[in-house]
């Protein structure tokens, strides 16, 4: 009788313990942090990544290659693995950004991606509010909100709009802004930055076009029409839908539909696809489709996962899945198909695999064709990479817009480099191992 009761004991203790986690990736996060940490340079007296290490000098603030995107890396990876040492590297990000922060004396009106989510100025104040919430030190919560008052500052109000200069897109314009105001307005519990975010809204439709749904040029004063998620009624959409979420106000709501109803009149939906071409005018775009998060599929299935939430109509699932097999007709990561171009697809979280990566693994219940193809992006993304006896890195070229465009250097921020590489990873490790994941503020999932 003892020992049928003693095996019982063990047997329920064994049902009660912890599943271990999944370890998969900890190998390549742990060389990707040795290669970030060799790539520290001096600046002003701390030492600190460089945005590329061609330019040691060079250490933004922002969310897209700078100081933020190591933070939000670290803060990451210590949720995945409990170890000090990247909670202190975490800690020496944000006690850079403080050091550093912009101010109301800075040249910041007008200057394309000062107020962008992922740019110095919100991207740092996310990146603080973050951290603020992994170690409860109130200094950080302070710096942000010192942060939020600047962009206040530089916020102009006219007949009851609002602007900060004349981008209309999530990435360098209103929309993006208005998402962070979104974000902080939650996280701080304050209306008035609600009520920004509102008057945004209110502004980008007074700014839109008509003739057919809702539609908007990258910025005001531009004839570029970039209608995917980073730069266009996609991501425009995706701002006015979480506007309707937040405030329950119909006209919102009304608009997000609108920019659907101009989506679907340029689309690509044969053969269950659901791809919007890259941009008008200009035929120098060789490109009909991309891929990633900035002009494909993979960004615009951010606005039909945001219409399914405040809806709860299964279609905007579908569409999700359209943009989906959009991908899946793309050829990639091999060579493109006939819509998709001659060029290799690119590699990074901006505009290629890296971007189409993250994706899939936010798609739940993934078939199995879908799960090969994201086993081959991982596959292709390591194959890219570069071992050295610093770590784990990404060779890549300097893209055209770029300062020294065509020189091979390597990033250590989120769009183009290792600390974005390393998010993908930690996505992966997150959802294996049901841990919370740190989302951006343009992120559905």
């Amino acid at each position: 009788m003892r020992i049928t009761i003693l095996c019982l004991f063990i047997a329920v203790v064994a049902c009660q313990s912890p599943k271990p986690k999944n370890t998969k990736y900890i190998p390549e996060l742990t060389a990707i942090h040795n290669w970030l940490a060799s790539s520290k340079m001096s600046n002003d007296g701390n030492d600190i990544w460089p945005d590329a290490i061609d330019e040691p000098q060079v250490a933004s603030l922002s969310l897209s290659g700078g100081v933020s995107a190591k933070l939000i890396f670290y803060l990451q990876l210590y949720a995945e693995t409990n170890d000090e040492t990247y909670l202190a590297e975490a800690k020496l990000a944000a006690d850079y950004l403080l050091a550093n922060a912009p101010s109301k004396q800075d040249s910041l009106q007008g200057v394309f991606w000062a107020f962008s989510p992922y740019g110095n100025v919100c991207g740092s104040a996310y990146a603080l509010l973050e951290t603020n919430k992994v170690t409860a030190d109130e200094k950080y919560r302070k710096g942000a909100e010192d942060i939020i008052d600047v962009i206040l500052h530089f916020a102009q109000n006219k007949n009851d709009t609002i602007s900060w200069d004349l981008g209309n897109d999530v990435l360098g314009g209103l929309a993006g802004t208005g998402l962070f105001m979104l974000y902080a307005g939650k996280e701080l519990n304050r209306e008035d930055l609600t009520n920004f975010a509102e008057a945004a809204g209110r502004t980008l439709i007074s700014r839109a076009s008509k003739e057919v749904g809702l539609n908007w040029k990258r910025g005001q004063n531009g004839r570029f029409v970039l209608p995917n998620f980073s730069h266009g009624a996609a991501g425009i959409g995706f701002f006015l839908a979480r506007l309707y979420e937040v405030t329950n106000k119909p006209k919102f709501l009304e608009a997000a539909l609108a920019a659907n109803t101009y989506l679907e009149s340029v689309a690509k939906t044969d053969e269950g696809v659901f791809l919007v071409p890259y941009g008008f005018p200009d035929p120098g775009w060789s490109r009909a489709y991309d891929i990633g998060w900035a002009h494909g599929p993979a960004g615009v299935a951010r606005f039909y996962r945001q219409l399914h939430k405040i809806t709860g109509e299964e279609k905007w699932l579908r569409r999700e899945q359209a943009c989906v097999e959009g991908i899946l007709s793309s050829g990639i990561p091999d060579k493109p198909t006939a819509d998709f171009g001659e060029a290799e697809f690119y590699l990074d979280n901006r505009f290629g695999v890296g971007s189409v990566a993250s994706f899939l693994l936010d798609i739940r219940n993934r078939n199995e064709q879908q799960e090969a193809l994201l086993q081959s992006l991982l596959a292709h993304m390591f194959d890219k990479s570069s071992y050295s006896e610093d770590g784990l890195h990404w060779p890549q070229t300097r893209y055209g817009f770029m300062q020294n465009a065509g020189d091979t250097t390597a990033f250590t921020g989120y769009f183009y480099g290792a600390s974005g590489y390393g998010m993908i990873l930690l996505k992966a490790q997150a959802k294996a191992n049901g841990t919370e994941f740190i989302r951006f503020v343009d992120d559905p999932y």
